[in-house]
Order: C-alpha cells, then structure tokens, then sequence
C-alpha cells in the first residue's frame, strides 16, 4: 500500500477515534447519570448533625440506585465538607454549580448557612434542597425547604407542656434569626394559652458558660425552660 498524505491523515483520524472512543463513552455514561451534591458539615462544630446526614445521603442514593435509579437514571453523589465553615459553603455551591454543573443541590444545617449559598444557586439555576427545621418564611421558585417551622411545632408544644407543668415560662434561645423567631413564637403562644413569658435570654452559638443564667433562672423561678 502506497503511503500518501490522503491514507496518512485517513489512519491518524480513524487511530484518534478509537484511542479517544472510551473518553466519550465515559463522558456520555457521566452525562446519564444524575449528578447530586450534598454539603454538609462533617467537621467542625456542627459535625454532629451533618455526619448523621450525609451517612443517610449514602444510604438513600444507595437504595434508589439499587431499585434502578430515579427517572430511569443511577444518582451520582458528590460529598463536599464545608467544616462548619460559611466561607466554604459559598466555595462548595458555586464549584458544585459551575465546573461540576450537578443537578441537584442537598445542603446546609443552619438558616446563616442556607441563606449564604440560596443566592447563589438561584443565579446559576441549580435546584436546592433544604432538609432541616427551619423558622420559616423563605420563598423561592428554585429552593424547597422540607422540614418543619416553629409556628408548625411550637403550636403543640407550648400548651402540652404548660397544662403538665405550669405558666410561667423562661424562655433560652440561639442569637440568630432561626432563636429568634421561635422565641417569638413561643411568646405568642404562652400569652395565647394564659401563660406568661417572665423573661427571654439570647445567647451566641459558641457560648458555654450558661452560668449567670442559671441564677437568673433560679431567682425568676418559673415553672418550666424552653430553649429556641
């Protein structure tokens, strides 16, 4: 066989299609898969929740991938740590939206941490699970919040505890709007069932000398302590 430069470049194209065949077999199983993110503390301060649930993020893509996959298709889990970090949530959502373009968004514990990446997957898009209680009224096409609101617990709570131990109710919270908020509505409804808030205390999330409150709490003598 004569050697031109029409056989030549015919040989080198069919050599580069093969030798290149499995990158785009791969890119294209990649490309059926369904690409979820979940970001979640499993360092850090807030480990404790965070390692529970991404342990039953591999537990669920398991099961439904087992079972044949969503919409026909095998979830593809990628784990990011933010460590309990704000700064590293921001870093994890815009990496996990752009260059690794996932399709689903699983992430945050507390509402500082959801509010901190909502915006950002908004702009890019990118559909977003917020999967813990939260104090509610966040609205947002491409955002859903799945757990519960104080206004939904609170409701119950406050009157079954004080007809079983009394009115005078102390109330401890988080200083942060999710505290905030739930302290409001323990307020309304200790007021709304005859009782009476004596007093509501705030504190920092990284406070552990609850010591001057505890003789606070001894001089006012209520009956019972919610904390928010």
């Amino acid at each position: 066989m004569t050697v031109n430069r029409r056989n030549f470049l015919k040989g080198a194209s069919a050599t580069a299609a093969v030798l290149t065949a499995p990158a785009f077999i791969g890119q294209a199983q990649a490309a059926d898969a369904l690409k979820m993110a979940v970001i979640l503390d499993q360092s850090g301060g807030l480990d404790i929740y965070g390692r529970p649930m991404v342990d039953a993020s591999h537990l669920a893509v398991e099961e439904i991938n087992a079972a044949g996959g969503l919409l026909g298709k095998q979830v593809d889990l990628t784990v990011y740590d933010p460590q309990s970090t704000i700064q590293f949530y921001t870093q994890y959502a815009t990496k996990a939206a752009t260059s690794d373009r996932v399709d689903v968004v699983q992430a945050g514990i507390t509402s500082a941490s959801r509010e901190s990446i909502r915006p950002l997957l908004s702009r890019y898009k990118t559909l977003y699970f917020y999967n813990t209680l939260y104090e509610g009224g966040v609205c947002d096409t491409n955002n859903y919040c799945t757990g519960s609101t104080p206004g939904q617990t609170v409701e119950k709570l406050v009157p079954y505890t004080m007809n079983k131990w009394g009115k005078k109710v102390y109330i401890i919270a988080a200083d942060y709007n999710y505290g905030h908020i739930t302290a409001d509505w323990v307020q309304k409804y200790v007021r709304d069932n005859g009782g009476d808030p004596v007093e509501t205390e705030f504190f920092p999330l990284d406070v552990t000398n609850f010591g001057p409150t505890i003789k606070k709490i001894q001089a006012a003598k209520p009956d019972m302590v919610m904390s928010a």
